[in-house]
Parts: structure tokens; C-alpha cells; sequence
């Protein structure tokens, strides 16, 4: 035992200071032990050392030996976190049996060497990745689920290329998913490959506890059905009993694709809404987007500071905004201080 304990001492000892050269060396010795696997244990609770296992030990080894050995490596989860950079880690994916990789899929599909492990299974074909992919949903974290979306179907350079079916299993996976960030892209990207599964359940998809869900709801039913979309975007507005976050969405919503002429008569409702996030987000859109009088002049009136703040700068006789109802000197209209000087300037007619 003193032996190998001496043996192992030796080794960190070459490992901290040796030459690349002399560490390829040292792999080859210990490759062909008749007893490395035992020495090989006895090095893996030193960092240093697994990493040397990983980067260089591994390959020299004979492949049952190889992935005897990886799944000891893959023991030491901190190895693998997603925060940290080792470029030795993913090939300890190359060596671990198939069944070890659809059950550790779950902590994979999350850790440093996710897209190595997609990678892999992608070399097997689809009928190895899919199920494992649904196992990520099912049991991943929520780190792990986004990073598989992204990896499997939005990587620009991945070599990957699921079939729609495969894509619809997997999103479909995806915006049942408890978190509100997985969910939300995973909208995102149905929105552009399948809308009618939004469209589908709309008034499921436009409550939906994610904005990014909401949000992506919305601009498929304003893109599908303006009229449609904007009566039932108005209806979630007007029910007090809906969630707030809801009716928000809605109402943005409409900020965002209705006309200005249009949007104005519900405009000018909302800025004096007794809510005040409602009649705040319709004070921005007055002020971003919907600059009109009738809306304007409601904010004036507006029960909140804020908005009443917005219709004050709006409604500026020197320096709101023409399209409000306000003026500016050079304005066609309102009170315009270089035109007055003019006029003092004419001589009176005859």
C-alpha cells in the first residue's frame, strides 16, 4: 500500500511539472500496467490528474479499459459543470457505453460537454437522440431543457437536421414544460414552424403564465386573423377577472398592430384605467408609438402621475408634440413663436 501510495506521489509529482512529452510517455507506461487500474483509482481524487486522464490517458488505453475508466471520470459531477471550460471532458463522452449516456442524459443535456454528447448521438440517428431528448424534458434540468432546444434546433452550426415530426415531438415536449424560459422559446419557435398548435389553443397560449409565450400567441393571431385577433385581445383587455399579466400582453399587443387611428379610442380608455400598470404600459405606447389628441388629452386627466407626466410633455404649447395635440416653434400648428414674431414683423395692411 506504501508502494502505491509512492507510486501515486510520484505521478501528481510528474503531472505538475512534466513536459507534454513526458506526460504522453507516462501514459503509454501506465497503458500497459498490469495493474493501472488499480493506480489509476487511486489518482482520481486529484484534479490535476483526471484531467491528464481525460486529456491524455484515455486515448492510449484499449477501449473497454477506456470506458471503464470514463465512467469513473463522469463520477466526479463538478468536472462537468456548465460554468466551467475543460476542453478534456468531452472525450469522455467518446468512450462511455450507449447506456450510460441515455441515463445520464438528464445531467449531460445541462453540463460542459452537452454538445459533444448531442454529437455523439446524433451519430447513432435519430431513433437514439429523439427518445433521449424527451427524457432532457422530462427529467433535465431547466438549464439542461434550453440548452437542448438551442443545440438541436438552433445551433447554425450544427450538422444536425431533424425531420418536422422530430422538430414537433420535440417542441411539443418543450411549451408543456414548467419553466417559464424553456416554454417561451420553445413558442417562439413554433410560431415559425407550426403556428396552427398556438392558434389551436389561443386562449390557453395568450394567459400563459410566460410573456415570451403570450407575446408570441399574439403575434401569430395578429398575423393570421387582424380583425379575430384584435376582438379577442379586446376581451381579454376588458375582463377584471383575467390575470393582469394577460390583459398586459393583450394590450401591447394591440399597441403593436393596430393603426394609430384605430388603437386611439381604446387608447384614450386605458390611460385613465384605474390599474396603474395598465394605464402605465398605455402611457408609454402613447408616448412610443400612438401620439394622438383624444389620447393625449385622456391622459391629462389620468388618475396616475406617471401617464399624467407623459400627457404634460405631450401637450406642451412650446415644446410637446404636434401629433398629440401639443407644439413646437416651426409647427403647422398650436403656438408657434417664430410665426408671432413674424407677424410683429409685417406692416399693416391698407
Amino acid at each position: 500500500m506504501l508502494g502505491q501510495d509512492r507510486s501515486i506521489d510520484d505521478l501528481l509529482g510528474t503531472l505538475r511539472s512534466g513536459s507534454s512529452r513526458d506526460l504522453s510517455r507516462l501514459g503509454q507506461e501506465i497503458a500497459a500496467m498490469p495493474g493501472r487500474t488499480a493506480l489509476i483509482d487511486g489518482l482520481l481524487p486529484y484534479p490535476e490528474a483526471r484531467r491528464w486522464l481525460r486529456g491524455t490517458l484515455l486515448d492510449q488505453l484499449d477501449r473497454d479499459t477506456a470506458a471503464e475508466i470514463a465512467g469513473h471520470l463522469l463520477e466526479w459531477r463538478e468536472d462537468f459543470d456548465a460554468g466551467r471550460r475543460d476542453r478534456t471532458t468531452p472525450a469522455v463522452i467518446s468512450y462511455l457505453p450507449f447506456d450510460t449516456l441515455r441515463q445520464e442524459a438528464a445531467f449531460l443535456a445541462g453540463s460542459n460537454v452537452a454538445s459533444a454528447f448531442w454529437e455523439r448521438l446524433t451519430a447513432e440517428g435519430t431513433e437514439t437522440l429523439i427518445p433521449a431528448a424527451i427524457s432532457v424534458f422530462t427529467a433535465g434540468s431547466p438549464a439542461a431543457r434550453e440548452t437542448t432546444l438551442h443545440l438541436l434546433l438552433l445551433d447554425p452550426f450544427s450538422t444536425l437536421r431533424l425531420s418536422p415530426c422530430d422538430q414537433g415531438r420535440l417542441l411539443a415536449a418543450a411549451l408543456n414544460d414548467p419553466d417559464d424560459e424553456v416554454r417561451g422559446l420553445a413558442a417562439e419557435l413554433i410560431a415559425e414552424t407550426d403556428p396552427e398548435q398556438l392558434l389551436h389553443d389561443q386562449a390557453r397560449w395568450t394567459r400563459d403564465p410566460s410573456e415570451r409565450v403570450r407575446m408570441a400567441a399574439w403575434d401569430v393571431a395578429f398575423t393570421t386573423d387582424i380583425e379575430q385577433a384584435s376582438e379577442d385581445a379586446a376581451i381579454l383587455l376588458g375582463d377584471e377577472a383575467a390575470p393582469l399579466a394577460a390583459r398586459r400582453s393583450a394590450l401591447i399587443a394591440l399597441g403593436d398592430y393596430l393603426p394609430t387611428p384605430r388603437f386611439a379610442p381604446l387608447l384614450a380608455l386605458m390611460v385613465v384605467h384605474p390599474n396603474q400598470e395598465l394605464a402605465e404600459d398605455a402611457g408609454d405606447l402613447l408616448w412610443t408609438r400612438h401620439r394622438t389628441p383624444i389620447a393625449a388629452q385622456a391622459a391629462a386627466q389620468s388618475p396616475h402621475a406617471a401617464v399624467r407626466e407623459i400627457a404634460e410633455r405631450l401637450l406642451h404649447p412650446q415644446l410637446g408634440s404636434p401629433a398629440a395635440g401639443g407644439s413646437r416653434p416651426g409647427a403647422p400648428g398650436g403656438y408657434d413663436i417664430y410665426q408671432e414674431m413674424l407677424k410683429l414683423g409685417q406692416k399693416p395692411e391698407d
